[in-house]
């Protein structure tokens, strides 16, 4: 078997009662106002946060000047995994060295193209390189910690009669954010947002240059946020956790400098394996990992609208999975499997994969055995 294609019946696209219509078309065309991205409503608060594993109180006091190589650049990730899910504590900050960052140049606004011809910037008055609050310098902006935590399950479930979902839902798949924007965490814990950032563009058609993937969010320090028509200016804004206050440290693409992507590319005979399955770098909110380029054998994933496919992984297991790429969506557009149905998850875009023509993509030279054993765990009839 290399690939299925089977006739699955319609199904209805879920995703979570508690966000609005309006809040998914922001979230998903990358709208921002005064607190930065409007995906506020994705926000998912777990009531026990005992369940969270605690930081160091240094993770939150370390500054870009002060983090050092020999104290991992300032970085704080801590996790705690139980039958169920994974809890995970960060701080934010990358886990090497990120220069000073101006998403257009130094003395330029943050605003993209789109957000100007549409009127629809947030941040009017900012110039990157002036005193906009913490985290920015005369050179540019700085990432500053933040403290964000994620509860996410630990065993994804293909067969769920709700899939495709919404990349950025957490509620529907039973797990935990405090950053909106969030579509999955890596393994150093720094976030994972979608394609597009500044309007409905990918970072890449929006001319964004990004650090291994990731730059930080606009300064937004000594911004005002207007939170109510009738209750009018709040000041100062709200604290962090999340995009709205001070620069955070994110990922849109790949972010390259990490070990499971170096592990194919820092060159053979220096002990590179370009020709083996990739090795994981994130979690998805809905329990599913997410994978540097390269499939068994050094081949090119064959991948749904969503960006996920059934394979063999690292560990020769079959299972259901992302793949990160150089196009877009880079990682997901939707939860998987996509089921040829990604564009009903999309809200005033669509960053949807080509996929591999079929409802179901199962990498070529799959086990058969193995994938039904896989399904099996959930329902044995789902092929």
């Amino acid at each position: 078997m290399s690939l299925l294609l089977i006739g699955i019946a319609c199904l209805c696209l879920q995703a979570s009662a508690k966000v609005s219509d309006q809040t998914r078309i922001n979230c998903h065309t990358g709208y921002r106002d005064e607190r930065g991205r409007d995906c506020h409503e994705y926000v998912t608060r777990d009531i026990d946060e005992t369940e969270y594993p605690e930081m160091d109180p240094s993770c939150l006091t370390v500054t870009w000047q002060n983090a050092t190589q020999e104290a991992n650049w300032g970085n704080c990730f801590e996790m705690r995994v139980d039958d169920n899910f994974r809890y995970i504590t960060t701080n934010n900050v990358p886990d090497y060295y990120v220069n000073p960052y101006c998403p257009i140049g130094l003395g330029y606004g943050y605003c993209g193209p789109i957000e100007i011809e549409k009127g629809t910037c947030p941040f009017t008055d900012l110039t990157c390189g002036a005193d906009n609050g913490e985290g920015s310098t005369d050179y540019g902006d700085i990432w500053v910690p933040v403290k964000s935590t994620y509860k996410i399950i630990l065993k994804g479930n293909p067969t769920r009669s709700d899939r495709p979902g919404d990349m950025y839902d957490a509620e529907t798949v039973g797990s935990f954010k405090s950053e909106g924007p969030v579509a999955a965490v890596a393994m150093n814990g720094i976030g994972i947002l979608g394609p597009n950032d500044a309007g409905d563009v990918s970072i890449d058609e929006g001319g964004f240059q990004l650090t291994c993937g990731g730059h930080v969010t606009p300064p937004l320090g000594n911004q005002k946020v207007k939170r109510d028509e009738q209750v009018g200016w709040f000041w100062p804004p709200p604290p962090p956790p999340g995009p709205g206050g001070p620069p955070m440290y994110h990922y849109h693409k790949s972010p390259e400098c990490l070990d499971p992507f170096r592990n194919a590319s820092s060159g053979y005979d220096h002990g590179a394996q370009p020709y083996k399955h990739a090795q994981p770098f994130a979690w998805s909110l809905d329990g599913f990992k997410v994978y540097a380029y390269q499939d068994v054998g050094g081949a090119a994933p064959i991948v749904d609208e969503c960006g996920g496919h059934f394979g063999e992984t690292d560990t020769g297991e079959v299972e259901y999975h992302y793949h990160s790429r150089v196009i877009t969506p880079y990682h997901q557009a939707c939860q998987g499997p996509s089921l040829g149905k990604c564009a009903g998850t999309q809200e005033g875009t669509n960053f949807c994969h080509p996929g591999c023509g079929a409802d179901i993509c199962v990498q070529p030279g799959t086990d058969e055995g193995k994938l039904r054993e896989y399904l099996a765990q959930w329902d044995p009839e789902w092929l």
